[in-house]
């Protein structure tokens, strides 16, 4: 571990606006692998941001005051984690003001074509549906097994049966390919706090479980049937591994009876 190693919001603001060097960017990235809910937290930002920033086309030279004040209102966006905590009704709003401060970065909607109003629209409506399953029902605290279930289905997505020594922390819905995916952080006894992905693939397959060898957040993925899954987590890769196999397992045994039937 570094010392003071504990990564600041400001360094992750400048990670993501792009104002780090090559090797302070390595250097985060490492230090990002040794939190790996910090690390999907922050590459959930950055999709969403791109896909706000790419909703419609750019002005080939837009007012440099404008930029600047787009930029400050994603900084604000990021740190107070709007999306991520705020109720539905809240959310909505946020997203219609995001798009307004969008809108002025860009070809007015009025100006862009009906493929630029589409493009618009579709994107907010997908945000909105990630706002909307994350909510969840208006009943309190939704047990974490509940929410699992219950997202599952909405994401079309295989979840094996997780292990009884796990404890979930949290679940959530991100975007994901112009779909949706289903993350689950957990506290292992063995790794440690992990980070599960089940995302929709576009065709059925089987990949064993497969250590990621870009040396960055060390990561185990695999696929089975029409899901693929990624586990992440500060442990070593083979560590993981071990891990990966006995969820793949369960997989597996998930899916048998839709295979045979």
């Amino acid at each position: 571990m570094w010392p003071n190693s504990r990564i600041s919001d400001e360094e992750i603001n400048r990670f993501l606006d792009g104002e780090l060097s090559p090797s302070q960017r390595s250097d985060l990235q490492a230090r990002l692998a040794q939190e790996p809910e910090r690390a999907a937290e922050v590459f959930a930002h950055a999709q969403r941001m791109e896909a706000l920033r790419s909703a419609q086309p750019r002005r080939a030279f837009p007012p440099q005051a404008t930029v600047e004040k787009a930029r400050q209102l994603e900084r604000v966006f990021r740190r107070k984690k709007l999306v991520a905590a705020l109720k539905l009704q809240v959310a909505a709003v946020v997203l219609i003001a995001v798009g307004w401060s969008a809108n002025s970065l860009t070809v007015p909607l009025r100006q862009g074509g009906k493929t630029a109003d589409e493009t618009f629209i579709l994107a907010a409506r997908d945000a909105l549906k990630v706002a909307q399953l994350n909510a969840g029902p208006d009943r309190g605290n939704e047990p974490k097994q509940d929410k699992i279930e219950r997202l599952v289905g909405a994401v079309n997505v295989s979840m094996p049966t997780l292990p009884s020594v796990w404890v979930v922390k949290d679940v959530q819905v991100q975007p994901w390919n112009g779909q949706q995916s289903l993350v689950v952080t957990a506290d292992t006894p063995s790794v440690g706090r992990i980070t599960l992905v089940a995302a929709p693939m576009n065709g059925e397959d089987a990949v064993p479980p497969t250590p990621a060898t870009d040396g960055r957040v060390p990561t185990v993925y695999w696929q089975s049937g029409g899901t693929a899954y990624a586990l992440m987590g500060s442990a070593a890769p083979d560590r993981l591994e071990v891990e990966a196999k006995q969820i793949e397992v369960a997989t597996r045994r998930n899916i048998a009876p839709k295979t045979r039937g």
